[in-house]
């Protein structure tokens, strides 16, 4: 029997049409967010690298599952073995704890890790590192764990501002950047009681000025939260609403208050985690275009600078400064001017009404390292000079004659921060200046 010519060529036909086996390669770079790379239906567990039997395998120690529940103690997960698109399981170390975002693979003790994209974060010190949400690298693994569903929808849901738990204490205050005349102290804030109006139900905010938490009254202010991140103020002049706060806004949108461009823009976003783990959203508004004249807004905190009317973040002759936030009578924020102050509850001395008899001006302001003053026109009585810090405390002192017409201090060992320089004749205060040490 004659063999057809076509029987030797079948091999090479069969070669040429044979569909080529899959392989692919995942070895990074993995910047991709978490919750843009896992999706709601994946194990996510918290788990440690026992061994790796295999270059593709490798046995895990359930240590807790996360999302979906996986009912083994130890698993095996498979990783890039050539043919299915897993993640290099060399990236991982043994002994180490990662969250692990699985997919079941040929039974229910046996997953992969899957997919190019990071789907393996360490934990380290009980954090979890890398970029989970957009905006946010690292997070505390319990802040995690609690918040998973919020995460893998990208999204994170933000504390009540609005909220009878939140407290904040304030230095207020005035001062003239002309004659530095001014009185500064603390104020106290609460959300307490309800009103209602125009069908909404508004959080009455009240205010003591007392350490000790005595003696409130109320405000005149009465805030709701609505849609998550947006905060509401009711104005009671115009019987109707404004928005306050938006902390939904991103990068270069800027703030509309009471349909008109407010000038204020998101200049960047972030998180910062408390001292109980909790996350909070912090927007860096500018004034303007201006990246230097900035003032930070947190999420369920508000803004460092004039918190309760974020509108006034800039207005430059009043102290509306955040000291201290608490929630549940817990500290969990101190802003720079509660330390450079030194805590979270001052009273300052401020400076009476400039004396029309004298002239006399402070320079340079900001200082460094010499303070001078310099009398236009003199006194006619003898005169002392105090150097205020910021807590009323005297830091320099000294007797002028009477018509000096210059005196001066070395300031270079104080701490950066405002200083008060009294002129007192007397015993009472006839002048003052507010002056910058750098």
């Amino acid at each position: 029997m004659k063999e057809h010519p076509f029987i030797y060529f079948l091999p090479f036909f069969l070669l040429l049409y044979a569909p080529p086996a899959h392989s692919c390669s995942c070895g990074g770079p993995y910047d991709t967010v978490f919750c843009q790379a896992v999706d709601a239906g994946r194990h996510i567990i918290r788990g440690k690298l026992v061994e790796r039997t295999h270059p593709s395998f490798a046995r895990v120690a359930v240590l807790e599952n996360i999302n979906r529940n996986i009912p083994h103690d130890t698993i095996t997960i498979m990783g890039q073995d050539g043919v299915n698109c897993g993640e290099n399981l060399y990236l991982l170390s043994e002994g180490a704890e990662y969250v692990l975002a699985l997919i079941p693979l040929t039974g229910p003790d046996t997953l992969m890790l899957f997919g190019c994209s990071k789907n393996f974060y360490p934990i380290s010190d009980g954090m979890v590192l890398g970029q989970i949400i957009p905006g946010l690298t690292n997070m505390a693994y319990e802040t995690l764990r609690d918040n998973i569903a919020d995460i893998l929808a990208c999204t994170f849901a933000g504390p009540s501002f609005v909220s009878e738990a939140n407290r904040w204490n304030i230095l207020a205050g005035w001062f003239s950047i002309q004659t530095g005349n001014g009185r500064l102290y603390t104020e106290i804030y609460r959300f307490q009681d309800t009103i209602q109006r125009n069908g909404q139900v508004y959080h009455k905010l009240w205010m003591t000025e007392d350490s000790v938490l005595q003696d409130w009254e109320y405000s005149g202010q009465a805030f709701r939260e609505g849609p998550p991140g947006k905060v509401y103020k009711y104005l009671p002049q115009r019987e109707e609403e404004e928005l306050v706060y938006d902390f939904t806004l991103e990068p270069g949108e800027e703030i509309i208050y009471g349909g008109y461009n407010s000038g204020l823009f998101v200049s960047n976003v972030d998180f910062i985690q408390l001292p109980d783990g909790s996350l909070r959203r912090r927007m860096l508004i500018s004034l303007g275009l201006d990246t230097i004249s900035t003032v930070y807004w947190i999420e369920g905190i508000g803004s460092e600078r004039s918190t309760f009317e974020p509108i006034g973040s800039f207005v430059l002759d009043a102290y509306i400064e955040l000291l201290c936030y608490y929630q549940e009578e817990a500290l969990l924020h101190v802003t720079d001017y509660a330390d450079r102050l030194g805590g979270c509850y001052r009273v300052i001395v401020g400076t009476e009404e400039e004396s029309n008899f004298i002239s006399w001006e402070v320079f340079p302001n900001p200082a460094t390292d010499v303070l001078s003053i310099v009398f236009r026109r003199p006194a006619t009585v003898p005169l002392h000079l105090r150097l205020l810090n910021p807590l009323g405390q005297v830091v320099r002192a000294q007797r002028l004659p009477a018509f000096a017409e210059r005196a001066s201090w070395d300031v270079v060992g104080l701490a950066p921060g405002v200083y008060f320089v009294e002129l007192l004749e007397e015993g009472k205060r006839v002048g003052g200046r507010k002056v910058v040490k750098h």
